[in-house]
C-alpha cells in the first residue's frame, strides 16, 4: 500500500483538536430527518468529531429508524438529540409559544417572509420554520446550544436562521448538492446572514462564492471525509478469464439522477460486441421496476445483478471484489444532481478505478489517472471507457493505486473535520 495510505494513526488527535476542544460547547446541528440510513457520509463526520471532542447535538424535524445505526449514532439519537416530533403539535405550539412568550416571533417571522423566496409555496416554508423554531426555542436556549449548523441548505437552513433569531445563536450551513442545485431558495441571503457555508465540492463552492457576493469568504471547501481504519482490506483483482466475467459495480439510490438505465444500455451493447461483463447494482428507489424491466429487454438477466439496500460493510465488501465501479450520473429534469458520490470516494480508497461522468464534483476525483470520464447520458462513451479500462489490466491496477493514493491524500475525515472544529471555535469565541 503506498505510503500516504500508512501514515495515518486513527488513535491521536493532532494538538490544534485539542486547543480547541474546550472552546467547542454549545454547537448543534440542523437536520431534518436523523438518522437518516443514506446520509452515512453526514454520520461518519459526527463520529469523527465526537473522537475531536465535539459534544454532537442535533436538533432534528423527525425520528428515523435508529436500530440499524451503530452504536455511537444511537447515543446521539437518545442522549443529545431534539426531536420537532408530530407537525401538527409543533405547529400549534409554535404559534402559542410566539404569541405568548416573551420571543421576538413576530419581528423575526417578518424578517424571514420579506426575504425574495423563489415562490409562495417556499415562502409557506420559511412561515413553517419559523413557527417550528418558536416551538423549540426555549428548549434549545435553555441547553446551551451557542451555533446552529444546518445540514443542507433548504429548510433546515430556513429552520437554523429562524431559531438562532429568537434565541441569539449564530448559525451556519453545511450544504451538499440537491439544496444548492435543485432547492436554491434565497441562498445569498442565507449565506450573507449566516458566520460559515461548508460545502464538500469546488464546483458547488465556486458557484456558491459567486451568488455570494461580499459575503464570498464565508463560503469553505469542506470535501465529505473517510474514516480509512473503518475500511476493509484493498483485495486483489480477481482474474478476468473465459470462466471470469469482469466484475463492475454501480451504488446509490434507483432514481433518475444516477444514471443507472444508461449504464445499463452500455452493459448490454458490451454483450452485442462479444465483450460480456456482470453489473451488481446495490441500492433501491423508485425506478427498481423500470430498471429491471430493462434488463430483460435486453436479456441481461445472466449479466445484472439487483442487491437492494445494503449494510456499508455489506457494500465495501462487494466494492472490494469488482474490478471498478461506474458513477453514471446525470443532471434529472428537476436539476437535481450529485456533488461528488460517497460511493466513489470509498471505491478508490479500496484502489478501485472509477468511470464517471463530467458532472458537478465528480471530475474532481475522476481522471485518466483514476480511471476514466465520460460525458452524462453518453451509453458508447460508457462502453467504450469500461472496456478500455477492463482490457489493461496492468492499466487497472496503476489506476486503482492513484485513485488510493489521491483519496488517502485528499478526503482524511481526521483532518476535513479539524478544519470545522477550528471554524466553530473561532465564532464560538467571539461570542
Amino acid at each position: 500500500m503506498c505510503n500516504a495510505c500508512c501514515g495515518s494513526d486513527d488513535t491521536l488527535v493532532s494538538n490544534s483538536s485539542h486547543a480547541v476542544k474546550s472552546r467547542l460547547e454549545g454547537v448543534r446541528f440542523v437536520m431534518w430527518g436523523f438518522p437518516e440510513p443514506t446520509q452515512t457520509f453526514i454520520h461518519r463526520e459526527f463520529q469523527e468529531m465526537r473522537r475531536q471532542g465535539l459534544r454532537v447535538q442535533i436538533l432534528a424535524g423527525a425520528k428515523r429508524d435508529i436500530s440499524i445505526q451503530p452504536e455511537d449514532i444511537q447515543d446521539i439519537c437518545y442522549n443529545d438529540t431534539i426531536y420537532l416530533g408530530n407537525p401538527v403539535v409543533w405547529f400549534l405550539k409554535g404559534l402559542l409559544v410566539g404569541t405568548f412568550s416573551a420571543l421576538p416571533f413576530w419581528r423575526v417571522l417578518l424578517r424571514m417572509l420579506a426575504f425574495h423566496h423563489k415562490d409562495f409555496a417556499h415562502r409557506l416554508r420559511a412561515l413553517a420554520m419559523t413557527v417550528a423554531a418558536a416551538s423549540v426555542a426555549h428548549k434549545v436556549k435553555a441547553s446551551g446550544t451557542r451555533h446552529l449548523q444546518a445540514h443542507f441548505g433548504s429548510y433546515q437552513t430556513e429552520l437554523a436562521m429562524a431559531l438562532a433569531w429568537m434565541t441569539g445563536c449564530t448559525y451556519g450551513g453545511t450544504w451538499h448538492a440537491v439544496d444548492i442545485w435543485k432547492d436554491a431558495n434565497i441562498l445569498p441571503d442565507k449565506i450573507r446572514n449566516s458566520e460559515v457555508v461548508f460545502t464538500c465540492t469546488k464546483f458547488n463552492a465556486d458557484h456558491l462564492k459567486d451568488i455570494a457576493g461580499d459575503s464570498s469568504d464565508k463560503v469553505i471547501l469542506s470535501y465529505h471525509g473517510l474514516d480509512f481504519s473503518r475500511l476493509p482490506t484493498p483485495a486483489d483483482f480477481a482474474p478476468i478469464d473465459a470462466s471470469h466475467l469482469p466484475e463492475i459495480i454501480a451504488i446509490g439510490r434507483l432514481v433518475p439522477k444516477k444514471g443507472f438505465a444508461y449504464l445499463i444500455e452500455a452493459v448490454a451493447k458490451l454483450a452485442r460486441e462479444k465483450f460480456p461483463v456482470h453489473l451488481t447494482i446495490v441500492g433501491d428507489g423508485p425506478l427498481e421496476s423500470e430498471l429491471k424491466r430493462s434488463v430483460e429487454s435486453f436479456n441481461l438477466q445472466d449479466h445484472v445483478e439487483f442487491t437492494g439496500s445494503l449494510k456499508n460493510a455489506e457494500t465495501l465488501e462487494r466494492v472490494n471484489r469488482a474490478h471498478l465501479l461506474v458513477a453514471p450520473s446525470i443532471q434529472d429534469k428537476y436539476g437535481n444532481i450529485d456533488g461528488i458520490p460517497n460511493v466513489t470516494l470509498e471505491a478508490m480508497a479500496l484502489a478501485r478505478p472509477v468511470v464517471g461522468t463530467r458532472l458537478s464534483g465528480i471530475p474532481e476525483v475522476v481522471n485518466e489517472n483514476t480511471g476514466a470520464l465520460v460525458d452524462c447520458a453518453d451509453v458508447d462513451g460508457l462502453a467504450t471507457a469500461i472496456r478500455s479500462l477492463l482490457s489493461d489490466r496492468d492499466g487497472l491496477i496503476r489506476r486503482g493505486k492513484n485513485a488510493q493514493e489521491f483519496v488517502y491524500s485528499h478526503f482524511d475525515v481526521h483532518k476535513n473535520i479539524e478544519i470545522q472544529l477550528n471554524r466553530f471555535a473561532e465564532i464560538l469565541s467571539s461570542k
